[in-house]
């Protein structure tokens, strides 16, 4: 969570970013990180309609 709010709000001390760090000290909130082992897109701008 620190990265987050560093990445996002660039303070650990703004009043959000210590509420959230609170919350996942405490396990109120969690954090997942996903990381996909494939990703896909598809290009719909060459199909006919």
């Amino acid at each position: 969570m620190e990265k987050i709010n560093m990445k996002y709000l660039g303070t650990l001390e703004h009043p959000w970013a210590k509420n959230i760090m609170g919350n996942t000290r405490s396990g109120t909130e969690i954090v997942v990180e996903l990381a996909p082992a494939y990703f896909s897109a598809w290009d719909f701008s060459k199909a006919q309609t």
